[in-house]
């Protein structure tokens, strides 16, 4: 895979007041030539900092504006692009979730190729496994499979476990993988290795023994953003077509320009770009989405401080708990380290405010970088009347997991 140099963030400079061809389903409101962004005393002691922990402040990128009328808050470096890390998750939910729906559900389907012996309980040929090519398949919907084939008389295969489609277990990204995983989860003996075929090993004379179908979409994708589960987001992004696909949905759906848009992974490993301002667009056609089918930012994403997963331990005090609902990034080795944040927090004066924040590391420890990012959004909040708890917040959904559902061949 070609790797892009870090300079690339200099090279590729980008306006979110580009225009395509294309006609965008989610045209951004409000993005005319803006006039240059006051420098509120948030980012002018963010800027003093940075250059006073020697860091070049050319190598940070942010963009804050409010919800309700798009009026530009905070802006350093808005329009060059930087690695977004695991932000790009939120295009590849976005896109999965506009193509499949909230409520679609993923199936894995088990066939025998043979009869089932009940005096000896064996399987007499192979079990094959059809995956839908869910994100979700567990450990847990393993072990469940498998008490299913047991109760139906199965406790060996004469054949082998016979593998087509997409599936990944246990948040494996590697078929072979997850289906070693399978097999020591089933406790189902085989006589023959595992293989993985494509749909056409499927014959009409095949038996349908039992489904295990997902949970709605909306659910896995908050538990995906909430957890940045790279797996999952990578066989999500299968769905629409891969990264290229991701990237498709940016500049032809979301309306981002095509020459600030780079895609290698719709988990956002490796190299990748975006804006910060045009990031904060894809946030904004996201909530537009999310409120067409009455659905919140937090439905999509984690609760700062009460929510478990990479948000948990941030914002944690009782000033700033739930103010803040967001996606965070991080790579340790790629352009010299990343720590990455975007979503929406929720202010008394100026309402809810939307902000991409990108803070390439030099080359130093990227953990700092977060308590960098989180003082500057307390700063930039009490600068706007204060924090406002997410009252609506469910609590619920600090544990959640998706929840999958076993159905029997009737």
């Amino acid at each position: 895979m070609k790797r892009l140099p870090l300079l690339f963030v200099l090279l590729l400079s980008a306006c979110s007041q580009a225009t395509t061809n294309e006609q965008p389903l989610f045209p951004g409101d409000n993005y005319r030539a803006q006039s240059p962004v006051r420098m509120p005393e948030a980012l002018t002691g963010l800027v003093d900092r940075l250059r006073g922990e020697g860091r070049n402040p050319q190598m940070h990128g942010i963009y804050v504006e409010s919800l309700d009328a798009a009026e530009p808050i905070a802006a350093l470096n808005e329009n060059l692009t930087f690695n977004p890390a695991s932000v790009v998750k939120l295009a590849t939910t976005f896109a999965a979730l506009d193509r499949l729906g909230p409520q679609h559900r993923f199936r894995t389907d088990f066939y025998a190729t043979g009869p089932i012996n009940p005096r000896t309980g064996e399987l007499e040929g192979d079990l094959v496994l059809r995956s839908g090519g869910d994100p979700s398949f567990s450990i847990q919907d393993a072990r469940a499979v498998g008490d299913e084939l047991r109760r139906l008389g199965i406790r060996r295969v004469s054949g082998g476990l016979i593998v087509t489609g997409n599936f990944t277990c246990n948040e494996n990204s590697r078929a072979d993988v997850s289906a070693g995983v399978f097999r020591r989860q089933a406790r189902i003996a085989f006589r023959q290795p595992t293989r993985v075929e494509d749909a056409s090993f499927l014959t009409r004379s095949d038996q349908l023994l039992l489904t295990v179908e997902s949970d709605q979409l909306i659910n896995i994708v908050q538990y995906l953003n909430a957890h940045s589960v790279n797996a999952m987001a990578d066989v999500l992004a299968t769905h629409i077509g891969g990264p290229a696909g991701v990237q498709r949905f940016l500049t032809e759906r979301v309306g981002l320009p095509r020459n600030a848009v780079y895609i290698s992974y719709g988990s956002g490993l490796e190299v990748n770009r975006l804006t910060a301002r045009d990031t904060v667009r894809l946030l904004r056609a996201y909530f537009r989405w999310l409120e067409t089918r009455r659905l919140n930012p937090e439905a999509v994403m984690s609760v700062a401080g009460i929510d478990a997963g990479t948000l948990r331990d941030r914002f944690m005090d009782g000033t700033f708990a739930g103010s803040v609902v967001a996606k965070t990034g991080t790579l340790h080795s790629t352009d010299d380290g990343v720590a990455a944040l975007a979503g929406v927090m929720y202010t008394r004066d100026r309402g809810p405010l939307l902000f991409a924040l990108f803070n390439m590391a030099e080359g130093r420890r990227v953990l700092h970088l977060r308590q960098v990012q989180d003082e500057f959004l307390k700063q930039l909040m009490l600068e706007c009347g204060g924090p406002s708890r997410l009252a609506r917040h469910d609590v619920a959904a600090v544990a959640y997991r998706p929840q999958s559902k076993l159905i029997p061949a009737s």
